[in-house]
């Protein structure tokens, strides 16, 4: 289940990709708040075995989560040539394959998580969590290739102390974007993996990254 929050006057439009985990839309509301205040449209949606959506996650795979992103898109009528996909964690690797395949305008990885190609279809479950304990399990991920394919506007927004995606992981995704039309990399300094916690702490450091983020909906628009 989902809901979009449409201002007056509309300068762009974002789809909003929750992570893993207990995660769900309802950590958007500042950001969505926030976007509507800059007239930009936000929609979001509990994937399956989250939040209002329910069900259960074990079972389930990063594929269906992208076949859940087309299926919104087309029931919605999202134009994807004016569509800003923003993903965080688990929610930015589905922004990236679900990108490719809609070929989105603008993309937003936030704290964004990177998988083996073997993980695309590996349901939730011991399995899939074997498959992430590997060393450097994200190293050959297809993620970056796609990435490096992208031609347009790219944001990465990463945590200064996330132990859950490294520092390594999010400046491959910023290296891999030299093709597109614009690429900029925000940090959240001292923050780990948890951004709701440390904004808590440091709300200045939400103000800066969430504008970050309305920056790019709104780059290129006229």
């Amino acid at each position: 289940m989902g809901d979009r929050w449409t201002p007056p006057d509309i300068a762009g439009t974002a789809l909003l990709l929750h992570g893993g985990g207990s995660s769900s839309v309802a950590r958007f509301q500042a950001l969505r708040a926030l976007l509507y205040q800059r007239h930009i449209e936000t929609l979001a949606f509990d994937f399956i075995g989250h939040g209002r959506t329910g069900s259960a996650q074990l079972g389930t795979t990063l594929d269906e989560r992208v076949q859940q992103v087309l299926a919104a898109t087309q029931y919605l009528h999202l134009n994807p040539s004016a569509l800003t996909l923003i993903g965080f964690s688990m929610g930015a690797y589905v922004a990236v394959r679900a990108g490719a395949l809609l070929g989105v305008s603008h993309l937003c990885l936030a704290i964004p998580a990177a998988y083996t190609p073997l993980a695309y279809t590996t349901p939730f479950g011991p399995l899939f969590s074997q498959l992430l304990r590997a060393e450097r399990s994200w190293a050959d991920s297809d993620a970056f290739d796609l990435v490096r394919a992208y031609t347009g506007h790219l944001l990465v927004v990463s945590a200064e102390e996330d132990a859950v995606v490294t520092a390594e992981i999010s400046l491959r995704y910023v290296s891999s974007g030299q093709h597109c039309a614009s690429r900029a990399h925000h940090v959240i300094e001292r923050s780990g993996h948890d951004l709701i916690a440390h904004f808590e702490q440091e709300p200045q450091a939400r103000a800066a990254a969430y504008a970050a983020i309305a920056s790019l909906c709104l780059r290129g628009v006229a």
